[in-house]
């Protein structure tokens, strides 16, 4: 999930470009071919060997264009919880797609557009990518929401003004800059699983 962030931000961010965009690509393809197989069938050579291919590429692809608000929300999240970085932004990511999309559509579209998903409108597509990753999450499982790792909204709330803090340092790069309310509000919404609205 870390790879799929990587390569979803990396094409979508603001710093996007030529040297990355194929790279970012041609990574979502091969998570998604590939990721659940792996996890089915660890003696899947070939899923193995595709996945450390798409992990690679994203890497290359995104240290072009950088991660971005996914990226933020879950750096924050992994050392306060002790949830692995991986987990905690590809988490993160069908939110900061809805929430970033209502503004900068277009790539979050193209990226749905070259997986075969429904994309007739850039809503449709950006609706569907997001849905897609929340399903393959599913079909890995991994959770899709805060509450479903066991944080306690109690201490979820604790320390949200601190997530809030260290997020704030790691925006730069998103295509939608949230106010520090907004991003008060995203991480609400994803601790509760409810997608963005707003």
């Amino acid at each position: 999930m870390d790879a799929l962030t990587h390569a979803v931000e990396g094409y979508t961010s603001s710093w996007a470009n030529d040297f990355c965009d194929g790279l970012c690509l041609k990574a979502i393809q091969l998570v998604f071919g590939y990721l659940p197989r792996m996890v089915a069938n660890e003696q899947d050579a070939e899923a193995c060997e595709k996945m450390h291919n798409a992990a690679t590429i994203a890497g290359l692809g995104f240290g072009n264009s950088m991660g971005a608000l996914a990226h933020a929300m879950g750096h924050p999240l992994s050392p306060l919880f002790g949830i692995p970085h991986g987990r905690a932004v590809g988490l993160f990511l069908p939110y900061t797609i809805e929430f970033t999309a209502r503004q900068a559509p277009g790539r979050y579209a193209e990226i749905a557009r070259f997986l075969g998903l429904g994309a007739a409108s850039d809503a449709e597509g950006v609706a569907n990518l997001a849905k897609s990753i929340r399903d393959l999450a599913r079909r890995i499982n991994q959770p899709t929401s805060v509450k479903e790792l066991g944080i306690p909204r109690e201490g979820f709330e604790a320390a949200l003004q601190k997530m809030i803090e260290d997020g704030e340092n790691d925006t730069v790069t998103s295509a939608r800059i949230p106010n520090r309310d907004e991003l008060a509000r995203l991480f609400r919404y994803a601790y509760e699983g409810k997608s963005i609205d707003f």
